[in-house]
């Protein structure tokens, strides 16, 4: 090695001038090009992309979409006459009407679909009337529970000489009332529950029952009650009528060990987010494994409240 840079150095010399002045001036020229290049970068700021506002952006356009996608499958239900309790009273806008020859504008206004207004204007056209108010409950796509947030606003004018609000209407009307079937309600483990329980127990329509059993998989099974809130469709109002008749077995829920589970197993939980992941799957490979569920909070990867909600989620296999 060393006899060949004494012969490049002899060769060097034994050229003119002016070659040797271009041979300095561009070794210079290389020389200058690496240090710009080892220095360049020290001199450029890093960014980082920040994937926060992204994200969120997608959180709230899936929530949308979701909430179209759930007014669209309420419209179906609804003009088919299968709206329950729930659900009616959300839907309708009732005041006081007659239904004979009502515009087609009173009918959208009281929460009625096209569909359903149709089908009322075909059964005038072929010369069908409202006479007593039960009458408008036969109209097929009008659901049970429709024609009972309606008919208290029901005023059909009379055709004859004794009015509809009379006494003797009025004792027939109370004792229709106390005739009419109150659901019945039972108790159910809603971590073994299948759709037909939720169905005939707790009186769910079929679509959200369903719901309700997607999101105990997504979870890995509900840890107390009150998560049914949780559920898109699943409101206050119908949470008052079912607490009272629903259990959660805590045994059947399935853990996940902080230790074991991959990125995507971690992500697929409702409760954590996309930079959760990713702070528990660094912290883990940074200090070797989790030896206690609270160092979540003590290093500040979770909030108290958050940790709260997902501790009966999460285990612990202790790492090696």
């Amino acid at each position: 090695m060393l006899k060949k840079l004494r012969q490049l150095f002899r060769a060097f010399f034994t050229l003119n001038k002016g070659e040797q002045r271009a041979i300095i001036i561009v070794l210079f020229l290389v020389l200058l090009v690496t240090l710009v290049n080892l220095m360049l970068p020290g001199f450029i700021p890093r960014s980082t992309t920040d994937f926060s506002k992204f994200i969120s952006d997608i959180e709230v356009f899936r929530q949308e979409q979701q909430s179209i996608f759930d007014s669209v499958q309420i419209e179906r239900l609804q003009s088919r006459g299968e709206l329950d309790l729930v659900l009616a009273r959300q839907k309708l806008r009732p005041f006081k009407f007659d239904p004979n020859d009502l515009p087609e504008e009173l009918w959208k206004q009281l929460g009625l679909t096209a569909k359903q207004i149709k089908v009322i204007k075909n059964y005038e056209s072929k010369g069908g009337s409202f006479i007593r108010k039960e009458d408008f409950k036969r109209i097929y796509c009008i659901s049970d529970a429709e024609y009972q947030v309606l008919e208290p606003y029901i005023k059909i004018k009379s055709r004859f000489k004794t009015m509809t609000d009379s006494p003797l209407e009025e004792t027939r009307i109370r004792a229709y009332k106390s005739r009419r079937k109150k659901p019945v309600y039972k108790i159910v483990e809603l971590n073994t529950s299948d759709t037909s329980e939720l169905v005939n127990s707790l009186n769910l329509p079929l679509w959200l029952a369903k719901r309700l059993i997607n999101y105990r998989e997504l979870l890995g099974g509900y840890s107390y009650a009150n998560q049914l809130s949780e559920v898109y469709g699943f409101d206050s109002n119908r949470m008052k009528i079912v607490h009272n008749y629903v259990v959660v077995d805590p045994t059947q829920v399935r853990k996940l060990d902080l230790n074991q589970s991959s990125f995507k197993e971690l992500l697929r939980h409702p409760y954590i987010s996309y930079e959760i992941t990713k702070e528990i799957v660094n912290y883990r490979f940074e200090r070797g494994g989790f030896s206690s569920l609270d160092e979540l909070v003590d290093h500040e990867l979770i909030s108290e409240s958050l940790f709260i909600k997902l501790k009966p989620y999460l285990s612990i296999d202790e790492p090696n």
